[in-house]
Parts: structure tokens; C-alpha cells; sequence
């Protein structure tokens, strides 16, 4: 087991009324690490906010005031964004976008499950009900991540119709991108109509402005096992290597993390292979002595951001486990919380302890991502619950060595 030192805990960025999750970052060639992150615009994970960017110029030591890369509007959010530098130092930041209505007629009782409430949007508890993932767009910065493209580019991922991403683009030795993605051929949303997600990869020859499906990662035709979230790493002899969350269904219960090889720049890939290795979602990095380093959420007791080193990148093994950060989870909350307009019962709880076997939406901390910086040291970003009154998640990072 791989023993880390010189570990110091940082908060990136807090607030007092949103929620911050879902951190990616990238260490530019300059050395400036790059994050990108989603500010919900409620005090609950809901999906449905707006991209934000911060800077450390010194390690992950200290970070800038993050600002705005494509903002929320009245119908539209987006979440989930990676960023990627391209060899010729244009930003590209890509994010799924969702689109909804608020509702129109005032219904004739009050609503039956609670739902968000807030001065600054008012009552949106139909939301869920009344919104659809509309795609994955990409913008583009020229300027060192200062300035963004206003309108952002839809990427073509037909024949699947819904498609959500995780991390940011990787860029081939050939200069093609390519992005992994995850959703449904014949369905929207994440879940539902009898077909389970799979894993797949949409490639761009020109920077981003064109996108076309190109291979397929995992694709289970039972309509079992979900693979999502894929997280790739190029190895030194050339191939890819390719790790993705997985749940079986109907349960939903998350099982242990698949790995999949491409030995042709991911055009095509080997079936995916069960590991030892539980917990998600995952991202990867070569250490400067060219050993490989992947990290992944803990989301079960004593949760928190676990690590593992390979020596080679295809083997990969539970017995190497170390902890990078522990909890997130908050222990006491004075007001009840809900996941969803289901109310309680979809995995929310009443004010008072949190049950940390039963933590409801409060299970959702984690979704690291991990960079190296010149000196050696790295840095893994990741999101966790306050303990105020009303916990908030927010990020933060863990600057180790290994």
C-alpha cells in the first residue's frame, strides 16, 4: 500500500446559499492548475445550475474568486464540466445542458411533496417533472480561460439520444479530441424505459466544432449493468486504459468499478473487466516516476476520497487502497432534507442526526478529480456536505505526495 505524506487539507470555495459540486481540473503547461465546478442555484444537489472556473497559480495552495464560464437562465442549467488545454492553448470546457418549464397554471391544491423553495427562483417543485436533458455542449477560451464563446457548440452523438459527461476532452498525439460520455440510445434522462446506460466516445478532427459517435466503451444488451462516468488514461506504451462506474438493476445498487483497454486510440476496446476496486466515479494521472495514480468517492461509511497506485495501468488491486481524505458527510442537520419532489421516502431525512448508513442525499460527496504539479505534488479536488444548520455541499482539495 501506497503510503501519502505532506497532506494538507484546502477549501477552493464555499457558499451561503448554493450548493458547489462536481469539481474537473486540468494543470495547464504554465503550471496553474485549472478547475472547473457547478454551482447549483439551490441549497440542494438539483442539477440545474451554471459552470464556474477557479485558478491556483501556487499548487492548490490557494485559489482565485471563481467566475461565471456559461450561466444559468430561467430555463436552462447545466453541470457536470471537464475542461481539457488543446496543444494549441485554446481552453475547451465542455457540460451537459438541461431545459425545463416552470409550471404554468397554478394548481388547484398545494404541492404533495416538498420541494426547492427559495427567494431567489421561487417554487420549483415541478421541475424535476418538467425537465430534460437537453445535451453536451462545449465553449472555448483563447484567452487563458478570461473570456468564453457566449454561444456554446452542440456535440452530435447520434445514434444515442441522451448523453451526459463527467470529466473533460483528451487530446491524441494526432490532435483529434475525444470526450467520454455516457447515456441511452433510446431513452432520455439517466434512467428509465428498460435501458440502462452505457459508456461510450465521441471524437472531434477539428478542435471541437464537429463531434460524431465513435466507439463504444461498455454496453451491457441485458439492460442490467449500468456504465457510466468513464474516466481515461493514455498509457506510456500507447494504449488507453478506461475506468467506469457501474450499477446493477433494478436495485441501482453500485457494484464494483470496470476497466477496459484500446490499443488503437480508443477506436476499439477490450469487454470490460470487473475489479476488486468499489467506488465512483474515478479519474487517473501518470506520476512523474511513471507510475499510475486513480482516485474515486468512498460514498459508504467513513466515505471520503480513496487512492490506489499501478505500477503498470492494468493492474489495479483493492489490497493497495489508501485514504487521500475521509467523511464529507455532515452528522447533524437541524432541518429536514429531501433528494427529490418524492419527498422522504427517495432518500432524504428528517431534521436532527444524520445516519450515516441512511444518509439520503447527503451520500452525494466525492466526484474527485486529480492533477499533478511541477514539483511532484498532487492535488485531488472533490466536493463534501458543510456542517452548518442547513449543510451546503461545497469543494475543496487535498494536496499530497505519493
Amino acid at each position: 500500500m501506497a503510503i501519502i505524506s505532506d497532506i494538507e487539507h484546502v477549501t477552493i470555495e464555499t457558499s451561503d446559499v448554493h450548493c458547489l459540486n462536481q469539481i474537473a481540473a486540468r494543470t495547464l503547461r504554465n503550471g496553474d492548475i485549472l478547475a472547473v465546478f457547478n454551482e447549483e442555484r439551490f441549497p440542494i444537489h438539483h442539477d440545474t445550475g451554471q459552470t464556474r472556473i477557479t485558478r491556483s497559480k501556487d499548487g492548490g495552495k490557494t485559489w482565485s474568486v471563481s467566475k461565471v464560464v456559461y450561466p444559468w437562465s430561467d430555463v436552462e442549467g447545466n453541470w457536470d464540466c471537464g475542461i481539457c488545454e488543446m496543444e494549441d492553448g485554446t481552453l475547451i470546457v465542455n457540460f451537459t445542458i438541461t431545459a425545463f418549464f416552470k409550471r404554468g397554471q397554478k394548481h388547484l391544491q398545494p404541492s404533495w411533496a416538498a420541494g426547492p423553495l427559495t427567494e431567489e427562483w421561487g417554487d420549483w417543485t415541478w421541475s424535476y417533472r418538467l425537465r430534460s436533458w437537453i445535451g453536451t455542449y462545449v465553449v472555448y477560451s483563447h484567452d487563458g480561460g478570461e473570456t468564453w464563446t457566449e454561444k456554446p457548440v452542440a456535440c452530435n452523438v447520434r445514434p444515442m439520444k441522451h448523453a451526459g459527461c463527467r470529466l473533460g476532452c483528451w487530446q491524441l498525439p494526432d490532435g483529434g479530441l475525444l470526450m467520454g460520455l455516457y447515456g441511452r440510445m433510446h431513452g432520455y434522462e439517466e434512467e428509465g424505459e428498460g435501458e440502462t446506460t452505457r459508456s461510450f466516445l465521441i471524437r472531434s478532427d477539428d478542435g471541437g466544432r464537429n463531434w460524431e459517435y465513435y466507439s463504444t466503451l461498455a454496453y451491457d444488451p441485458a439492460n442490467i449493468i449500468d456504465y457510466e462516468e468513464p474516466a481515461i488514461l493514455r498509457l506510456k506504451d500507447g494504449r488507453l486504459v478506461c475506468f467506469m462506474r457501474t450499477h446493477v438493476n433494478p436495485s441501482s445498487d453500485a457494484k464494483n468499478m470496470v476497466m477496459t483497454i484500446s490499443e488503437d486510440d480508443g477506436f476499439s476496446w477490450t469487454p470490460p473487466k470487473w475489479t476488486n476496486i468499489w467506488g465512483f466515479p474515478a479519474e487517473l494521472i501518470t506520476l512523474q516516476d511513471g507510475r499510475y495514480l486513480m482516485v474515486y468517492g468512498y460514498r459508504k461509511p467513513p466515505y471520503g476520497v480513496r487512492g490506489i497506485i499501478s505500477e503498470d495501468g492494468v493492474t489495479w488491486d483493492v489490497k493497495d487502497e489508501f485514504v487521500i481524505r475521509e467523511g464529507g458527510v455532515p452528522g447533524k442537520s437541524a432541518e429536514g432534507k429531501v433528494a427529490s419532489t418524492l419527498g422522504f421516502s427517495a432518500g432524504g431525512h428528517k431534521g436532527g442526526e444524520v445516519n450515516w448508513e441512511h444518509p439520503g442525499v447527503y451520500q452525494h460527496i466525492g466526484y474527485p478529480s486529480i492533477v499533478k504539479v511541477p514539483d511532484g505534488t498532487c492535488v485531488a479536488l472533490y466536493h463534501e456536505w458543510s456542517e452548518d444548520e442547513v449543510p451546503l455541499q461545497y469543494v475543496r482539495c487535498t494536496r499530497f505526495r505519493v
